[in-house]
């Protein structure tokens, strides 16, 4: 079931997630209904409270510039270490048309649950290291506008004072 993206500057979006403590029905179905809503929107990832849980689940193709996604369920990542810097471009389906280069670790090492209810570590860097951490600070509350630098900030005010004399938020 497709569900409704939360957008900037709903609440929700600041709100850190909670551990899943049991795989059950419920988070199955939130996991299939936030992979075919970020397929659906485009997106290459969806952290659970921007579709209003708060679980600690986010979803990622793991395959983003392929024409087939496959998608991976991370389901109470940690992220156990960092390496390197590297400022490039983000979005967020949470932030429509707004894009923000954002400085963030160019690897990292990552300990989450999948749907078998194992626990797995996963080394990775560029692209995909970058969206998990997008995802890991939406299931903190932090969004990645709280990472701008000096040269951002004015591409930020003009979108929130966009928002607000515009009314676009919900």
């Amino acid at each position: 079931m497709f569900l409704k993206v939360t957008k900037y500057p709903d609440a929700a979006l600041r709100k850190k997630g909670s551990p899943v403590e049991k795989l059950s029905e419920d988070v199955f179905k939130l996991v299939d209904d936030m992979i075919e809503t970020m397929i659906i929107e485009e997106g290459f990832a969806l952290a659970a409270n921007q579709v209003g849980s708060l679980f600690r689940v986010f979803v990622i193709n793991t395959t983003p510039h392929e024409d087939t996604p496959k998608p991976a369920a991370f389901i109470n990542p940690e992220i156990l270490n960092q390496e390197g810097t590297v400022v490039e471009e983000e979005g967020c389906l949470s932030f429509p048309k707004l894009y923000l280069r954002i400085k963030r670790a160019d690897k990292i090492r990552i300990r989450a649950k999948n749907l078998y209810n194992e626990n797995l570590i996963y080394e990775t860097n560029g692209l995909l290291a970058r969206a998990i951490q997008h995802e890991t600070d939406h299931l903190n509350g932090i969004l990645f506008i709280d990472h701008v630098d000096k040269a951002e900030e004015e591409k930020v005010k003009k979108y929130l004072d966009s928002l607000n004399s515009s009314g676009m938020h919900e």
